[in-house]
């Protein structure tokens, strides 16, 4: 019985059983390493899906897509004036618009002036003040031409007060003191 004992316990064969031990540990190891890695690319794919399933819908119907965003475009040009533009020379064209449909309907400028462009809202924001004397039917005039410009001119205020008093049978003369602006798409 001892003879059996000892050839069991050779040290070639403990070296063999030790390494087979350390490779079957190995490959467990790395079995559960790319289980794991499965589990986690699966895990990865199935939370992907769903956009990718959104990026394929919008691909499909990226015509629809270009069109829509010319009409917007287009749409957004009769509100606002191009990137392009200098606000400096923009707040001027405003400004004379302004001046033209006014000085149309027989009112008096007594002063007007543009003030520097700020950022509002992603837009440059662009100032403009204007005083103006004349009848009151002009100046209703005067609004309903502004409310139709293209790009848009918009009226954060006006103030409008009377002169002289009133007296039958004689146009009533009022002022208006416009505070304006007008919006310019920001640059890249």
């Amino acid at each position: 019985m001892n003879l059996s004992l000892g050839a069991a316990n050779r040290p070639e064969r403990l070296w063999l059983l030790a390494s087979a031990l350390a490779l079957l540990g190995v490959l467990a190891w790395l079995a559960f390493t790319v289980l794991s890695m499965h589990r986690g690319a699966s895990a990865r794919l199935a939370d992907i899906e769903p956009r990718h399933a959104r990026i394929a819908g919008l691909l499909q119907s990226n015509d629809r897509l270009a069109k829509s965003a010319q009409t917007l475009k287009a749409d957004l040009s009769q509100y606002i004036y191009p990137a392009d533009g200098d606000p400096g020379q923009i707040g001027n064209q405003a400004l004379q618009k302004v001046r033209d449909i006014a000085a149309a309907r027989e009112m008096r400028i007594t002063s007007s002036q543009v003030a520097a462009a700020r950022e509002e809202h992603g837009f440059e924001r662009i100032g403009l003040t204007l005083r103006v004397e004349g009848e009151w039917p002009q100046l209703q005039s005067l609004l309903g031409e502004l409310a139709r410009q293209r790009p848009a001119i918009y009226i954060n205020a006006v103030q409008i007060g009377g002169q002289g008093g009133y007296v039958e049978g004689r146009p009533f003369t009022v002022w208006a003191q416009f505070d304006l602006y007008a919006l310019k798409e920001r640059g890249p």
